[in-house]
This record gives C-alpha cells, structure tokens and sequence, in this order.
C-alpha cells in the first residue's frame, strides 16, 4: 500500500516536473538561440577583422582589444559612460527612495501620488529627448535659456556646450526617471513590521533616522535589485545622446558620447562589426565587475524572514 502510494507521488511530480519543463522550453530555446549563441558568435568575432560579411574575414587576434587602448574616443566614450552611471543610479535611487518614504507615511492619497508620479515610466525615449531640446534649446527660443535672458543673464549653450552637455542631458532623467525604483521601494516599505517602527520610535522622532536605521537595513533586498537594475540600464545608455546630439553620433567633440553609442556607432553605421564586438564584450566585462563590486557593498542585508 505504502508502495502505491509512493510510486502514485513519484508519478505526480514527474507530471509535474514534465509540464514545467514543457512550458520554460520555449524561453529557454528563445534565451539559448539570442543570447547565449549570439554572445558565443560575438566573442568569436571580437577576435576577427570582421566588416560585415563573415566570409571577408581575414585576420584573428587580439587586434581589437590592443585598439581599445589606444582610442580615445572609446576612452572618452567609456568615462562618460561611468559618470553618466553614478550620477543617475545615485540621484534616481535617493530620490525615488526619499519619494517612496515620503508617499508610504500619508494616510490618504499615497495611490494617486504613486500613478501621478509613476506615468513619466510610459514617457517613450523619443519623447524626453525631444522634451530636453524644447527646454535646453541652445538657442534664444529655448525655454531655459529664455527665462535666463528675462533674468539679465546670458542663454548657455547647453547640449551644445562640451563642458555641460553630459550634466545637461541627465536633468531630465533625473527629474523623471526615479519612477521603477520609488515603486519597488514604496512595496518593500510595505513589508516592513510595524513593531520594528514602534520600538524605533521609543527612541527618537526623527522620521529620516527611522528611514536610514530600520526601514533601509530591513530592504537591503530591494535596495540591491534597484541598484543593480540602475547600474545595468545606465551602462547601456545611448538614447538621449543619440537623439539629441546634431549628428547622432554623441557631441560636440564626442562630449556625450557613450559606449553602447559608440558600439552602434561603429559596428551599425561604421561596418566594424568585429570591433564593435570587442566593445561589446568589454562592456559586459566592466558589467559583470560593477555588479560584483555592487552585490558586496549592499548584498549582505538585514532582511527578515
């Protein structure tokens, strides 16, 4: 009887294990044939002379790679990289994590403040790059540079400006691009024990060293996911610098350039397919550490179970 009953287990759970297999098959053939081989093809020709057409190839080696340390517009492009990724993981998650806190203590509303400020997510790239040349138009129509004028001062070049025109296309993602991660912190606030906030309150009012003492160890998890999601999304930036630039190549004087940009730039338009790839995997590589670097300064937490 046990025997049945055991071989009856087994039987389910195979069933089981069989129908899930069945239903992760087409993701995972869909992940193995785009990525996983794709990555495979790309770090085999990161190593070639590869233009465009496979069968031109002519030269292997590390060709590629001993380019990259001597052009400077990948340094430049890879520096801008960086200070584009610190500065907009940092300034998106401090401000969605303020907001969140800020939304999660109200008694009433926190749901309408939460859609209001959730819709600039649906904001299409296109858009906010279009939205950014309205308002820092380096012109005299521009709307930054027209309140600066019926100010007395003089209109900044802006986008056009080398020296600004990185810091000039972060302002409005900034502004409006904290959205993901208020809405992930805004949950995990959610989630937090009201005693551990109670006895916390035994000892101090302050609502910001309740914020940083309790409720930001107890989600450290969402905290290094949002962290994480940043960093990835903002070494893959490419768009504002794209669409906005005159030439569509990250300018003036590669001043916005970027390295997903310059990837596009000569492995698209430039048929350097191999070295683009080798960009390519340098870029995965610098990825890769920044996450470890990443998961070990906010990866041990003091969740609760």
């Amino acid at each position: 009887m046990i025997k049945t009953k055991g071989k009856r287990l087994f039987g389910r759970k195979a069933k089981r294990n069989i129908t899930a297999y069945a239903m992760l098959s087409l993701p995972i053939i869909w992940w193995g044939v785009f990525f996983l081989f794709a990555f495979i093809r790309a770090i085999y020709f990161s190593f070639t002379d590869l233009r465009f057409d496979e069968s031109q190839i002519m030269e292997y080696g590390f060709q590629n790679y001993a380019r990259l340390f001597s052009d400077a517009t990948f340094g430049k492009a890879f520096v801008n990289t960086l200070i584009w990724t610190v500065v907009m993981t940092l300034a998106n998650n401090l401000i969605g994590l303020l907001v969140a806190f800020l939304i999660f203590r109200l008694t009433k509303g926190s749901k309408i403040f939460l859609a209001l400020l959730f819709w600039p997510t649906l904001v299409s790239a296109v858009i906010g790059s279009e939205i950014t040349k309205i308002i820092f138009n380096p012109g005299d129509s521009g709307v930054m540079n027209s309140i600066i004028m019926a100010m007395g001062g003089n209109p900044l070049g802006w986008y056009n400006d080398p020296n600004i025109a990185l810091f000039t296309l972060m302002i409005l993602p900034t502004l409006l691009g904290f959205s993901t991660q208020m809405m992930i912190y805004y949950v995990a606030f959610m989630g937090v024990p009201k005693s551990y906030v109670e006895a916390a309150r035994l000892e101090t009012k302050s609502n910001f060293k309740i914020l940083w003492h309790v409720y930001v160890p107890l989600i450290k998890s969402a905290l290094t996911y949002n962290l994480l999601i940043s960093i990835v999304g903002n070494m893959k930036i490419m768009a504002p610098m794209q669409l906005v630039s005159v030439d569509g190549a990250g300018g003036p004087f590669d001043s916005t350039v970027t390295i997903m940009l310059y990837l596009y730039n000569k492995g698209i338009t430039g048929y350097e397919m191999g070295y683009a790839c080798a960009i390519g995997v340098v870029m995965l590589i610098v990825i890769l550490v920044l996450g470890v670097v990443q998961m070990k300064f906010t990866g041990k937490g003091e969740d609760y179970e």
